[in-house]
């Protein structure tokens, strides 16, 4: 039985990269500023359909049986990032936003995010908006030590 080369092992790491993922990014943006009061922020991992498992960024609120959901997965090639809708009840994920491609990661979830604030909005009132939005200092990240309404779950 012949031992395995070194670049064969299982445990080789050489080939891997570090990958930036949405969490990573939304500690760089103003939350706060951006996601309507009663609404939690968190992160998971979605898969949809065939596809690999991927980052999400999520917005939920106790009182509505709904929840948006961010994620790279389900975009096709004119969009960045995409915002579903996700109804807890009937289980069923609908498509309500996308965010086109930018140089900029914090520039395309700044805008899920703004565009999932609207949706939260509507679920809220019926009507579309961003009536509820925190208008809170918008220079304020997460990665600051004060208490941020995000929920990492």
């Amino acid at each position: 039985m012949t031992r395995p080369r070194v670049g064969d092992r299982a445990g080789d790491l050489s080939a891997t990269r570090t990958q930036r993922t949405l969490r990573d990014t939304l500690h760089e943006i103003p939350v706060d500023a951006l996601v309507p009061v009663g609404w939690r922020v968190g992160t998971e991992v979605v898969q949809f359909e065939d596809r690999l498992p991927a980052d999400g960024v999520t917005l939920s609120h106790d009182n509505y049986p709904r929840d948006l959901v961010i994620s790279d997965a389900g975009t096709d090639g004119d969009h960045a990032l995409v915002v579903h809708e996700r109804d807890r009840v009937a289980g069923r994920r609908t498509v309500v936003a996308g965010v086109p491609s930018a140089d900029d990661d914090r520039e395309e979830l700044t805008a899920a995010l703004r565009a999932a604030s609207r949706m939260a909005a509507r679920i809220e009132t019926g009507v579309s908006g961003d009536s509820t939005v925190d208008r809170a200092d918008p220079s304020v990240s997460l990665s600051s030590d004060d208490d941020r309404r995000v929920n990492f779950y």
